[in-house]
């Protein structure tokens, strides 16, 4: 067990108490997330490095090691977006560019006053076109998705910061950290934005 000193005031004053960890992989650190989501973290207290881009943006400077961030106040966040969401979105995103491709194309088709025979090829013709430019955006978004994964790695590993609220949060967060093999396990507290 990581060894801390409690400080309850933190939780009552203009600083933020958080949990941080390094995980040297993206499914540990998937695991890591759900496992603190069951534990009743919320996600929006839960969160990453932005990519190399917004470090530069605003830091001004490049990261080329995850131990220069890990307790940098300044360092720009994002929300982890696990496998399964990303699967969700990629889903969802040739989804609704085939709906979107359909319907448009059937009515075009019938204002048009096609027959059904021709309402039903306008929507068999535009939803696979429709379908083909969603699995193209998939294709970009995935890769974008394995770039960031690949920055990171090449720092060093995925921060996670655990926004904390209340003293018990704390507790529960290292145990969670630490059963997911979780590195550099600590608790730093940060001016409040």
């Amino acid at each position: 067990m990581v060894a801390l000193e409690r400080d309850e005031s933190a939780f009552a004053t203009g600083r933020v108490r958080e949990v941080v960890a390094v995980f040297d992989d993206p499914d540990c650190l998937d695991g890591a997330v759900a496992d603190l989501q069951s534990s009743g973290f919320n996600r929006a207290d839960l969160s990453i490095a932005s990519g190399e881009r917004a470090l530069q943006a605003k830091l001004g400077r490049t990261c080329s090691d995850v131990r220069e961030i890990e307790d940098d106040p300044a360092v720009p966040r994002t929300v982890f977006i696990s496998k399964a969401s990303l699967g969700d979105a990629e889903g969802v995103l040739i989804g609704v560019a085939v709906y979107i491709g359909a319907v448009v194309a059937a009515g075009v088709a019938a204002d048009a006053g096609a027959g059904m025979w021709g309402v039903i090829l306008a929507v068999a013709v535009t939803g696979a076109v429709t379908g083909l430019i969603g699995a193209f955006l998939v294709v970009r978004l995935d890769r974008r998705y394995r770039a960031d994964i690949r920055e990171q790695v090449q720092r060093g590993g995925f921060v996670l910061w655990v926004n904390l609220h209340a003293p018990e949060q704390e507790r529960r967060a290292l145990e969670v950290l630490e059963a997911c093999n979780a590195k550099r396990i600590h608790v730093h507290e940060v001016p409040a934005l």
